[in-house]
């Protein structure tokens, strides 16, 4: 007589020997994988900032000298850096244009950036939300609660992206190299020359963080002393939104900073925050002087302050981009005065990146 045969499955023991062994498997390959992913939007940001130098360079190439950091036309906003060379990024339906407005209340007929008109006007948000791929990094993941999806965030939740609020304007990650704090405290310079004792002098770096109203005032080459291949041209900066004076209002005042978007004349700072104690590259340091700040666990780089570090989500470092147009990764372990001496443009340091 035959007996029936008897499929003999996996016991539970066997189950989860199985599922312990995929479960290991899995946490080997992740780190990996997430290594790769960070590897690939570290060379699409470097990139990034590669094109951008290229067009910065064709710009000075063009007019012997670098834009201004900030401009400004009669009692307008400051534009920033970032407006003056979109021609040379491809980017020239947002182009800037003198032509002169008289209702800044109205939408543009096209989608350029008035220079005669405010940026937080009706006419000119055609233009300031208008993403620039090239002006974002990929790798962006802490962001100031005023930013979402690249783009300053509804400010009061009416479902209307109001421009006077700076609302709906598109961001950037990189900010313009003003150069070295050049700040005092107790009579001493925050951060010295290399002889210790000096103060840098004001506008040391390569974009001017001054409000003039022509582009002539943009720094010529021949005063790149220390060398184009030696200065920080552009740096990253990134997360960035709106620090409105009181994060709790929806009415709009003058204090309001708007640094994180590309049309904005703030967006140019000096490197060297006003703390010591504060990394001058990737600090970590959470706000603590406001309570909304501090609610919101909002980082010290997200701050309104003009003098800042260089910071990114790259783990190790940030990227800048030379005024040779060459691209650079600043290790976070770089010595405090080589990167103080890539930020100034003729100061005499000398300085190497492996510093």
């Amino acid at each position: 007589m035959l007996r029936p045969h008897h499929r003999r499955g996996f016991t539970l023991v066997e189950l989860l020997v199985v599922i312990a062994i995929i479960g290991v498997l899995i946490g080997l390959l992740l780190p990996a994988v997430q290594a790769a992913r960070e590897s690939s939007r570290r060379s699409s940001c470097q990139n990034n900032l590669k094109q951008i130098g290229l067009a910065m360079a064709n710009f000075a190439d063009a007019r012997k000298r670098f834009p201004p950091g900030q401009f400004k036309f009669s009692n307008f906003n400051p534009t920033s850096w970032s407006a003056f060379f979109l021609e040379f990024l491809e980017q020239s339906q947002i182009q800037t244009s003198w032509e002169t407005v008289t209702n800044q209340n109205v939408a543009a007929p096209d989608s350029r950036l008035y220079l005669r008109a405010n940026l937080n006007s009706e006419y000119n948000q055609k233009a300031t939300s208008t993403l620039v791929p090239l002006y974002l990094c990929p790798s962006t993941s802490r962001t100031h609660s005023s930013r979402g999806n690249n783009r300053i965030k509804d400010r009061d939740g009416d479902g209307v992206m109001n421009p006077t609020t700076f609302e709906g304007m598109a961001c950037i990650d990189y900010s313009g190299n003003a150069g070295v704090n050049s700040n005092k405290s107790g009579g001493k310079p925050l951060y010295p020359l290399p002889d210790g004792v000096t103060a840098y002098p004001d506008n040391n770096g390569a974009l001017i963080n001054v409000a003039y109203s022509s582009l002539n005032k943009g720094i010529p080459l021949r005063e790149f002393t220390d060398g184009l291949s030696k200065t920080i041209l552009i740096y990253e900066f990134t997360g960035r939104g709106v620090n409105y004076s009181d994060a709790r209002s929806p009415t709009p005042a003058s204090s309001d900073d708007p640094r994180g978007a590309w049309a904005s004349g703030l967006n140019c700072t000096t490197i060297g925050p006003p703390s010591t104690s504060v990394a001058l590259v990737n600090p970590a340091t959470v706000v603590t002087t406001t309570i909304i700040a501090r609610e919101k666990g909002e980082l010290y780089v997200h701050g309104n302050d003009p003098n800042q570090s260089l910071f990114s989500d790259h783990r190790g470092g940030a990227q800048v981009v030379m005024c040779d147009g060459s691209v650079q990764f600043i290790s976070e372990s770089i010595d405090n005065a080589a990167l103080l001496g890539f930020a100034s443009r003729n100061c005499g340091e000398a300085v190497s990146v492996g510093q």
